[in-house]
């Protein structure tokens, strides 16, 4: 007897084929979805650890730190920021034990700890690790600046302003976020918990801000639908900054994020030129050399909270929570958040 030998027609394994495929389109929605759920999650517990350094910090200091430090009024190169005052609350000492505080963050005695890179300092959503090529910058400027300086996805809320200058003049009290710029050198005290008046729990402290991503090319200041080329580099500019680099770009070199973020340029009606959460294209960071310091003139620009995570960000509060804000949130719930005095103890539950 002839013995018939089993297998599978060309119909039936395209059948299998097919079925396969659907499965996998079915699952692979599913896949992501957790995946940037677990990423999110991480990320909160990035920033509940940078709460954690911060109110380490307030407890031996009395304060919080400043965000930026500047020795003059001109903070395009201001020398330090408070992402390094963190590092020893953050175990971060053998990066801390490097950095010289008596020498601006340029400094060649700097060159190694600013090139350090901060594994908490980078959202999971957007990359594990990231620095930024100075050399091209050093070469443009014909000065010595470290090789890299390691990068951050976090940024200290600024408020509801973005004006640049030294100290807390200028800007009206209701616009001003829980950090700003201080003098350089001695105490590095920024903002105490008791000037927090709208209370810890409705006052953000820090929130994402991711950097080196191509979803977040620079936006031309001067033709605000187009992104804006590096001059430098030739490329189209991705929003970017480092946690030890302090200092902004000027009017003339528009390109680069900071260790600030703020929710609006100015704050106050009839026109507060609101900065609405993840916004595509991103505005960069620049000096413009306000003349009265309040950023009326709208010289100085400060970049918006922004990351990858789908439909908002995670933001760090004054009371060292962490909460996931959605980008639909109303512009003046948003502002009222940012801002520590505004007089918003109670804010609307739309975020």
């Amino acid at each position: 007897m002839r013995r018939t030998r089993q297998g599978f027609t060309l119909i039936e394994v395209m059948v299998v084929i097919g079925i396969m495929a659907i499965l996998m389109g079915l699952l692979l929605p599913a896949v992501q979805k957790v995946r940037a759920s677990a990423q999110r999650i991480q990320c909160a517990n990035n920033l509940k650890q940078l709460g954690l350094a911060l109110y380490l910090y307030e407890g031996v200091n009395g304060a919080f730190p400043p965000g930026m430090m500047s020795s003059t009024s001109n903070i395009s190169n201001a020398e330090a920021t408070g992402f390094t005052c963190l590092l020893p609350f953050l175990e971060e000492d053998p990066t801390y034990r490097l950095y010289n505080f008596n020498e601006p963050w340029f400094a060649r005695a700097n060159y190694e700890a600013v090139g350090s890179r901060v594994k908490v300092f980078f959202c999971p959503s957007n990359r594990s690790s990231g620095e930024i090529d100075l050399a091209p910058i050093a070469a443009h400027w014909n000065t010595p600046l470290p090789p890299f300086a390691a990068a951050t996805d976090y940024a200290f809320c600024k408020g509801a302003n973005g004006v640049l200058t030294l100290g807390r003049t200028g800007a009206a009290v209701e616009m001003r976020g829980a950090f700003d710029i201080r003098p350089f050198g001695g105490a590095r005290l920024g903002v105490k918990v008791i000037e927090l008046l709208d209370g810890t729990t409705s006052t953000f402290a820090m929130g994402d801000a991711i950097g080196g991503s191509r979803f977040y090319p620079v936006r031309d200041l001067r033709n605000p639908s187009q992104p804006v080329t590096d001059g430098i580099t030739g490329q189209t500019a991705l929003l970017e900054q480092s946690w030890s680099a302090a200092g902004a770009g000027d009017s003339t070199h528009p390109w680069y994020g900071s260790v600030f973020a703020v929710t609006a340029q100015y704050g106050l009606a009839p026109d507060p030129r609101d900065e609405p959460m993840n916004r595509r294209l991103g505005t960069p960071t620049v000096c413009g050399h306000d003349p009265l310091g309040d950023n009326a003139s709208g010289r100085d620009w400060v970049s918006g909270f922004r990351s990858m995570h789908p439909d908002g960000c995670n933001f760090l509060f004054c009371d060292g929570g962490v909460r996931f804000v959605r980008e639909s949130v109303s512009p003046a719930t948003y502002r009222a958040l940012s801002t520590i005095a505004g007089g918003e103890i109670m804010v609307d539950g739309d975020w």
